[in-house]
């Protein structure tokens, strides 16, 4: 028999071998971002931002809420939130993370631009534009609160207390 001819499938074998005896030694997989606390806060502080921009519209007389009137404060707010989906997409392995900020961008953009349109915002949409706005950064917040693993769920070694 040629030697040359099992060459390939030898190579190929201990290529096999070889990578189920590194994948077998107590490698870990890494699906998801570390927690960064400087993110959390981020996420809490522009929550914060966009909910007192919606308390302010609300005490603002109805006929007195052109978009004019809050203009810059909207500038503020999207230029915050861009910053917060830069910042997720600049991390690696934080998909889910960027997803959320993309879609808050959007839905703020989405409500800038019907404020702009109409040039007013009623009371009844007003509250649910910042409920529906409340809900995301919440959930922004626990997706980045998930993240937070203690030392021994980190290490697939350890058993679970």
């Amino acid at each position: 028999m040629n030697t040359l001819t099992h060459t390939p499938s030898r190579i190929f074998a201990l290529i096999l071998a070889l990578f189920i005896a590194i994948s077998s030694g107590g490698c870990a997989i890494k699906l998801v971002s570390d927690y960064d606390a400087a993110a959390f806060e981020e996420i809490l502080g522009i929550g914060k931002k966009v909910d007192k921009f919606y308390g302010t519209l609300l005490e603002t007389k109805q006929d007195a809420r052109q978009y004019s009137a809050f203009a810059d404060q909207y500038v503020t707010l999207e230029t915050d939130i861009r910053g917060m989906v830069t910042r997720n997409q600049a991390r690696a392995l934080n998909s889910e993370s960027s997803e959320i900020s993309q879609l808050i961008l959007k839905v703020f953009i989405k409500y800038k631009g019907l404020h702009k349109d109409n040039n007013n915002y009623t009371d009844g949409t007003a509250k649910l534009d910042r409920s529906r706005l409340t809900r995301m950064f919440a959930s922004a917040a626990s997706a980045e609160e998930a993240k937070k693993l203690s030392a021994d769920d980190k290490n697939p070694e350890k058993e679970s207390k």
